[in-house]
């Protein structure tokens, strides 16, 4: 559309044209060419086998790119299909036809292309005396987008349409420099929200003639659209067929006057989107426009050049803009059909001729240009020669000091090969060292646990040794007395009965025998002698069950691996340490005397099965873990004695937890937690390290729990961890295998 603000130019052309106007440079070759009896269906998924060039992205910035023939072919796509007959063209189905006849409601099934076709079609014969204005010239006279092209036989060459028209004109380019989007954009468009069916948009574009519908959201009051061309507005090929039937009413779609501020555009639906939803038969009365637009549409603005608008569309493979505001609002649309409006043999006549004196001016300036640097040429040279003798004599000096320098250079090159051989040297050497120094590092760390595992090992040895010693020498008396002690309750028993029958026979007895009785309680002895000897064999069972417990936790006589019940190890620890849980009248702490409740130990035993280990081994691991147990809640009780309220509940009281259960079919495990004050992540972390402790000097050693990780990962090929935290007690969980590879 020419904007009556521009002035027409009237220049005429003085010279030879600087370009081509051949119509053979705009003219489709390939050509979608069909049969009259085709299914119209299968036409039309033809032409949408190529996808609409109206893409989705996300992109919105301008930027100058060059256009080129190859992003020009990435456009192209079957718009639309010539039916031939016995060689003779016969009619023309474009998308315009299959939009026409979606609107309608129309099954393309039930028709052939023949049907529906445009016909009779307007075509151009080719000629030395047709250009792409006579191209242009009909397109404008017959609102049409499809030109055919015969040549002088009679016989198809191909097709012209606004887009290979822009192809093959390259004086475009200089003509969209000198115009803007606003002189060529049609500000009147087709608009929808984005809640319209897809088949509603097909309506208003077969009612308005457009190929695309821009969906806009409200920016203000009012709704509908207004008649506008999308592309151009043109009437063309397929809007005039042969079945004339009336589209129907759209009142949710009626048509107001338009305001530039009240839209913003969301999103664009095309001829070609209509045409490839058609073909994947898709029901489009229940498709949203929001589900198939594409979305965000490309947008520029109205003060933008055409040139700029051009490399726009080519880069993104496109064949329409939206024009919006600098508030986002919708101004207008501008197509390929837009840009050939600048395309008037005057403008462009015009534009060439004055190219054509730029030309002319810049040839002569170049001609004085050329003058004065054939000049300079001389001058430079007579430089040269100056310059080729001085070059000589350098040459001379250069190849002297050359020779001095290879000499040099010679010298160096010793003195650098005997530095790397030095060097060499040395980092052997530095190479060895470091070897030497891990070897020694590496050896020093197993003499240290070598060491510290050697006197543990003494230690218990020793401490088994004798604890095995004193059961023995223990358990010959106690034996001697559990032994004794039935007959010697039988034997009183039976001297009780006989006084009982004193007294029965003789009620009466003597002064002598009743001061007596007096003298030493008789009825009391009666009555507490019985009592005497069962608490004597009490104790003394007591002392053997005592004796058995040190035995089973020495296991002297089980060096060997061999199946042992866990529990009755931890049982045997637990009664050595029994009078460190009982409660004591006081503790002494920090200087001060507080109560000491005792340790409350908790045993939730499971069903576990005999265990292949070390018995020995593993009683001197739950001691050290139990015993560290024990250090750190006799630390922490003081603390609790001092907090505590009548209404602590049996929670707060210092704790042990054992629990024992199968993780699986080849694995037990062992937890033993307590409630004391926990430790850090940094300590936690150190807990296994040889010599670590966090006790005073002279209570440990630091070697425990360093033994005991050994004996449970290295000898049973188990595992050991700890987990802890300030305030939350500490857990220790050891797993080992129920079966030793070493029985296997």
């Amino acid at each position: 559309m020419w904007q009556s603000s521009r002035s027409q130019r009237t220049m005429q052309l003085n010279g030879p044209r600087i370009y081509s106007l051949d119509l053979r440079r705009a003219i489709e070759p390939d050509v979608l060419i069909v049969a009259p009896d085709t299914p119209a269906i299968e036409v039309m998924a033809r032409m949408s086998q190529v996808r609409s060039s109206c893409s989705v992205t996300r992109s919105h910035q301008l930027s100058e790119v060059e256009a080129s023939t190859s992003s020009l072919q990435s456009l192209k796509r079957a718009s639309c299909a010539l039916v031939m007959a016995e060689g003779q063209l016969v009619g023309i189905f474009t998308e315009r036809d299959i939009v026409r006849l979606t609107a309608l409601g129309m099954n393309l099934r039930e028709f052939t292309v023949a049907q529906v076709m445009t016909h009779p079609v307007i075509t151009l014969t080719q000629s030395d005396s047709q250009d792409i204005f006579t191209a242009l010239s009909i397109f404008r006279q017959y609102r049409i987008r499809h030109l055919p092209i015969m040549d002088k036989q009679g016989q198809l060459m191909g097709v012209v349409t606004p887009v290979s028209i822009g192809r093959g004109m390259q004086p475009v380019n200089l003509l969209t420099r000198l115009w803007y989007v606003a002189d060529v954009m049609t500000t009147e468009v087709v608009h929808a929200k984005a809640t319209a069916s897809v088949l509603s948009l097909a309506q208003l574009m077969a009612q308005h003639r457009v190929s695309c519908v821009v969906i806009a959201e409200e920016r203000g009051e009012g709704e509908g659209g207004t008649r506008g061309e999308g592309d151009g507005g043109t009437r063309g090929h397929g809007e005039t067929g042969n079945i004339n039937e009336t589209l129907p009413a759209l009142p949710c779609l009626r048509l107001e006057p338009f305001s530039s501020s009240s839209r913003i555009p969301v999103g664009i639906v095309t001829e070609g989107d209509i045409v490839e939803f058609q073909a994947l038969e898709l029901n489009l009365s229940q498709m949203q426009a929001a589900d198939v637009m594409s979305t965000p549409p490309f947008c520029l603005g109205p003060t933008e050049s055409l040139w700029v608008a051009y490399q726009e569309m080519q880069r993104r493979h496109v064949r329409r803009l939206v024009v919006t505001g600098d508030e986002g609002e919708l101004l207008g649309v501008l197509s390929q059909t837009s840009l050939l409006q600048v395309l008037s043999p005057t403008e462009m006549y015009g534009v060439i001729e004055e190219l054509q004196q730029a030309v002319e001016e810049s040839t002569t300036e170049l001609r004085k240009t050329n003058e004065r640097l054939q000049q300079e040429i001389i001058e430079r040279q007579r430089a040269e020669v100056a310059l080729q003798k001085a070059n000589d004599e350098l040459k001379r000096q250069v190849e002297e000091q050359t020779a001095e320098l290879r000499a040099a250079n010679a010298l160096l090159k010793q003195d650098i090969a005997e530095r790397q051989r030095v060097e060499a040297a040395l980092r052997q050497s530095e190479a060895q060292l470091r070897q030497q120094t891990q070897q020694l590092e590496r050896a020093l760390h197993e003499l240290q646990n070598t060491q510290a595992h050697l006197i543990q090992t003494e230690k218990m040895s020793s401490l088994g040794q004798m604890v095995a010693g004193v059961a023995h020498e223990i358990n010959n008396p106690v034996s001697f007395i559990h032994g004794n002690l039935p007959y010697a309750t039988e034997y009183v028993q039976g001297l009780l009965r006989l006084v009982q029958l004193y007294q029965q026979q003789y009620p009466h007895p003597g002064e002598a025998i009743q001061m007596q009785a007096e003298a030493i309680d008789l009825n009391f002895l009666l009555d507490d002698l019985p009592k005497l000897l069962a608490s004597m064999h009490l104790g003394a069972e007591r002392i053997r069950q005592i004796v058995l417990s040190l035995r089973s936790f020495s296991r002297l006589d089980e060096a060997e691996m061999k199946p042992v019940d866990l529990h009755e190890g931890i049982d045997s620890t637990l009664l050595i340490l029994q009078n460190r849980l009982r409660p004591q009248g006081v503790s002494r702490k920090r200087g001060t005397l507080a109560e000491h409740p005792g340790i409350l130990v908790i045993k939730e035993y499971g069903d576990l099965p005999l265990v292949d280990c070390y018995a020995g081994q593993l009683n001197q691991v739950f001691m050290n873990i139990l015993s560290n147990a024990i250090d750190a809640l006799e630390e922490d009780s003081g603390d609790r004695v001092q907090d505590a309220s009548p209404d602590d509940s049996l929670d707060s009281s210092p704790q042990i937890r054992i629990r024992t259960e199968v993780i699986n079919s080849d694995w037990v495990g062992i937890r033993i937690a307590d409630n004391g004050p926990g430790m850090t992540e940094s300590v936690r972390q150190k807990l296994f390290d040889p010599f670590f402790t966090t006790k005073p000097v002279g209570k440990g050693t630091g070697l425990g729990l360093s033994i005991s990780y050994k004996i449970v990962v290295e000898k049973h090929g188990g595992r050991l961890n700890c987990v802890s935290a300030l305030g939350q007690g500490t857990e220790f969980m050891i797993e080992i295998p129920i079966r030793q590879a070493a029985l296997s």
